[in-house]
């Protein structure tokens, strides 16, 4: 059975809370944690605030009209986080945790706020996860929870 828009606002706002949970249980030693090839929690947190930002603004637009269905590459989002991760590593670590959480917040608010023709566009453009952040928001949670081992 497919999701309704209240199925994807919920799992974003369960997943809200999950990195809202996280983020607060982080010490300053955690935040260093590598989680993979050279990343960090803090560049991960930040990567998720980039993300969710960046598809905030792209739904902002698609709100008013200026609808973006062009395909990229397989390989376009990995170029964009090489490019960012020395930013991201460069952020002090308790900045990226209000980064990553501003952002969510924002990107929740404007999904659940989106109205029925935005979001039949965005199903339709097969850009769903414009809508569903929980997705990515849920990969990354499990990346640091797993860096970080058993509590």
């Amino acid at each position: 059975m497919p999701q309704t828009p209240t199925d994807y606002v919920r799992e974003n706002e369960a997943a809200l809370a999950d990195l809202r949970r996280v983020v607060a249980s982080l010490s300053d030693a955690d935040l260093g944690q590598p989680t993979h090839s050279g990343w960090t929690v803090t560049a991960t947190l930040a990567h998720l605030a980039y993300w969710d930002r960046r598809y905030r603004l792209v739904l902002e637009r698609w709100e008013r009209g200026e609808v973006a269905v062009a395909e990229e590459p397989d390989w376009a989002d990995n170029v964009t986080n090489d490019a960012l991760l020395p930013e991201w590593l460069a952020l002090p670590p308790h900045e990226a945790c209000r980064l990553a959480l501003e952002a969510a917040d924002a990107v929740d608010a404007l999904v659940a706020s989106l109205s029925p023709g935005t979001v039949a566009g965005v199903i339709e453009a097969r850009r769903r996860w414009l809508l569903h952040r929980h997705g990515h928001r849920r990969e990354h949670l499990a990346e640091i929870e797993r860096a970080l081992g058993p509590r």
